[in-house]
């Protein structure tokens, strides 16, 4: 891994936008990440662009030129002075893109602000579905995952084998698009105005995988605090809806939905965990294992009251 000594020749790839004299902090550990400060005094991210690329840098610098004329606030990559998007070599490579402003808010703030992060979704989703190109990624297969062999510590896999056909036949024949296929909480930055990060995997999926993603990261808890996190579900549902109505049968399926996002995150997790799939592993691996696996505990005994929430939208 460079130092921030050694980047000084990536980043005067971008001495127009940098000035002469940009400084790059310390890596954010394990995400190949580094914070810029140009000499003007405006921030940047600098990343390193791994071996497991998902679509190529031209498709996905596409979607974000698109989004952002739609008007949905995303990280544009920058053009280098050699007029390219990347600098570096190709198999090691880096882009550069602005800081985006972000609010760190307290629970019952970002309680409050649900529904309007529950319709800026509504609008990525509905930019992306009107994505005028080919994008060539990936196909989010989550009903070909949920069939698949999943390593699950002995109790989930048995309270999870009695609901899978359920699961499973909830989620077949949903309606896929164009979607983020990482929106997690930490990928969506909060402040005045809602904006998108990391939009690096970009897979044709149902959309509901992206409402799954974010929410169960926000009932990641121990059962004790379930009831101080289920109204983020309805709130954000809430909102979504006001922009871009769930079928009947979407919101029929969204607890299930819950269930299979928890059971793919902990079989990956785990998989990572054990050498048996080679991916990076970030410093709080262990935790976030752990606090899924307590998550989807209460989540498979009392699946009624995430149905109860979901209806309550």
């Amino acid at each position: 891994m460079p130092t921030t000594e050694q980047l000084g020749p990536i980043l005067n790839d971008w001495r127009t936008v940098l000035g002469d004299n940009a400084t790059a902090g310390a890596e954010f550990e394990g995400r190949e990440l580094w914070p810029v400060t140009a000499t003007d005094g405006r921030c940047y991210f600098l990343k390193r662009l791994g071996p497991w690329r998902n679509l190529p840098l031209a498709d996905e610098f596409r979607v974000l030129r698109h989004l952002a004329a739609r008007g949905i606030l995303v990280a544009e990559y920058l053009i280098t002075d050699r007029a390219r998007l990347y600098a570096g070599a190709i198999e090691d490579s880096y882009v550069l893109m602005p800081r985006l402003a972000e609010s760190r808010l307290d629970r019952r703030a970002v309680l409050a602000l649900e529904p309007v992060i529950g319709a800026a979704v509504a609008d990525l989703h509905a930019a992306l579905a009107g994505h005028p190109w080919p994008v060539a990624s990936y196909h989010e297969d989550i009903v070909g995952n949920l069939r698949r062999e999943l390593d699950l510590p002995p109790d989930l896999a048995e309270a999870y084998e009695a609901r899978r056909d359920r699961v499973i036949d909830d989620l077949t024949g949903l309606p896929e698009q164009l979607i983020h296929g990482d929106l997690t909480i930490d990928n969506v930055l909060l402040g005045d105005v809602i904006a998108f990060i990391d939009l690096d995997h970009l897979p044709y999926g149902l959309r509901l995988w992206d409402l799954a993603k974010y929410l169960s990261r926000r009932l990641r808890c121990p059962a004790s605090e379930a009831a101080e996190a289920l109204p983020h579900l309805s709130r954000f549902l809430s909102g979504y809806q006001q922009r871009s109505p769930l079928s009947a049968a979407e919101l029929a399926a969204f607890p299930s939905l819950i269930i299979g996002a928890g059971v793919i995150e902990i079989s990956y997790l785990r998989q990572v965990l054990s050498g048996a799939l080679e991916r990076r592993r970030l410093p709080d691996h262990e935790r976030t294992l752990w606090a899924t696996v307590e998550a989807l505990r209460w989540q498979l005994d009392d699946h009624d009251s995430i149905a109860e929430a979901v209806r309550s939208t």
